[in-house]
């Protein structure tokens, strides 16, 4: 028995490696059988199926079929008016035009360190909201910043706040809360602040990693609403509690989300800890770009209960088509996973990108697109929630600062972060409501810059079709806002009727 043993020892090992060797792996890998390779490029590779478990390379297609698509095109409204001379220009979508911070009497340091970051003229959101502080700085009321993604409502009270800090002196110590609905959006503030701020005598804290704060200096706090309930339950020295009692802003950016489920219990609980304090003087500043106020149980009507008395600073774009953003509708003859990575890769191949963004709507789908999307272009990530945390920043970072990168992701970035240079974003499976389409479509068209935006035209899915009637219309967002799936149920219910009446 012992002299049969090296020889099963041997077959077992050499089963294993065969059972775990996967083609894929290496598929691409030119050094692997170098004689091989040169031979694969000689084949036409037409199209990929995907089975769910392996990428088949099949020989024949017909991809002139597969790929038999139109596009219908929406143009923004700054291009249109850039094509008429005796309208305004595209830059006054966005920016006061001839207006500098310093005619705003912000604070010379500000203005220095604004210079150093190559901003020199306050979008038109920044201009209504410091133009309300200069005007009414000394009994300011609550506010409510109501404005199209990629404005800069961010940077709005940001400005507004190392400004009021700066005006402030060492007269009397500010402190501020600043509440983002997720890590990613607190690093984001985080790092914008520590820019602006240079020679500000204030400390700039991110709760995630720093537990200790100095009420004796201005102080600006930034976490999650998790993350605040979590430091109050620990704060044994009552030092949460005397900032409470301090507190000048509480600023909360994305409101529409924090006041939303699962984030509205969690404000609740902050509310009732401020009021059992009963700071009068504090300011609320609240951001957002779709804040419905239709029903009884709308956001906005959650928001108000809290917020009261609030002066609302709005731009004309506000639940409006963005001005910015080109739309195009894709009509092909099927929307199976294939055909939409072809016409993906079609359309990239013919267009001068910068960087693309793909958004999926599950984890399975934006694992799947990016297998396929990545045999055609080698600069491309994942971000999901499978990916770690660390992983998660390094592809953010490389995202970018690298050049024609393409990110396929979920909806777990479709809020607020601030990428610059995105030109093409696509729709890869159609957005759940309007709340989402319009946040998505928000990574790109930054400041005044314009983009692309690619959505299927696939008709049996409600949400696509209300939403091609919001461009074909030229409707208002807000017309076609749903709570939850209450489009979805109330789409069934129609199609429920129909089927009974016949």
């Amino acid at each position: 028995m012992l002299f049969f043993l090296p020889f099963v020892i041997y077959f077992l090992f050499f089963f294993h490696l065969i059972k775990n060797y996967n083609i894929n792996y290496h598929i691409n890998d030119k050094t692997f059988f170098p004689c091989q390779q040169k031979h694969q490029i000689k084949k036409k590779k037409n199209y990929i199926k995907y089975d769910g478990k392996r990428i088949i390379l099949l020989k024949d297609s017909k991809e002139e079929n597969s790929l038999n698509f139109k596009v219908e095109d929406f143009l923004c409204e700054s291009e249109k008016k850039e094509k008429n001379k005796n309208q305004e220009s595209h830059g006054s979508f966005f920016f006061q035009s001839n207006t500098t911070f310093s005619e705003l009497n912000i604070h010379k340091h500000l203005i220095e360190n604004l210079k150093n970051h190559n901003i020199n003229i306050p979008s038109v959101i920044q201009y209504d909201l410091l133009k309300y502080y200069d005007k009414h700085n000394d009994n300011l009321q609550n506010i409510i910043i109501a404005a199209e993604n990629g404005i800069g409502k961010t940077l709005s009270y940001i400005i507004f706040l190392i400004n009021h800090i700066l005006k402030k002196g060492t007269n009397k110590n500010t402190c501020s809360l600043i509440l983002q609905y997720n890590n990613l959006l607190c690093n984001q503030c985080y790092d914008l602040l520590k820019k602006l701020s240079k020679n500000v005598k204030a400390q700039i804290v991110n709760l995630k990693y720093e537990g200790i704060i100095n009420i004796k200096n201005h102080l600006i706090v930034i976490c999650t609403p998790v993350r605040l309930i979590s430091y109050i339950k620990e704060d044994k020295g009552n030092v949460f509690s005397t900032f409470f009692e301090n507190l000048d802003f509480l600023i909360m950016d994305e409101v529409d989300i924090l006041f939303d489920n699962p984030y509205i219990r969690n404000m609740k609980i902050i509310f009732d800890e401020l009021n059992k304090l009963k700071n009068e003087k504090s300011v609320s500043i609240i951001t957002s770009s779709t804040l419905c106020n239709r029903g009884k149980k709308s956001i906005y009507n959650n928001v108000i209960k809290y917020i009261t008395n609030a002066v609302v600073i709005k731009t004309n774009y506000f639940h409006n088509i963005h001005p910015f953003i080109n739309y195009h509708f894709i009509k092909a003859l099927n929307y199976n996973i294939k055909n939409k990575v072809q016409i993906i890769k079609h359309i990239l191949l013919k267009e001068n990108y910068k960087k693309v963004l793909i958004f999926c709507n599950t984890l399975k789908s934006s694992n799947t697109a990016f297998s396929l999307l990545k045999l055609h272009f080698d600069n491309i990530f994942l971000f999901n929630s499978t990916v770690t945390k660390e992983d998660q920043t390094i592809i953010l970072n490389h995202f970018k600062n690298s050049q024609n990168p393409i990110l396929v992701t979920t909806d777990i970035i479709y809020r607020g972060i601030d990428i610059s240079n995105i030109s093409h974003l696509f729709h890869f499976d159609t957005p759940t409501n309007i709340v989402v389409y319009t946040h998505r479509n928000g990574r790109l068209a930054r400041g005044a810059n314009t983009g692309h935006v690619y959505i299927f035209k696939h008709f049996e899915d409600l949400v696509t079709r209300k939403i091609y009637e919001l461009h074909k219309n030229k409707l208002k967002f807000e017309e076609i806002f749903s709570r939850k799936r209450s489009l979805r149920k109330n789409y069934k219910r129609t199609l429920q009727k129909k089927k009974s009446e016949k």
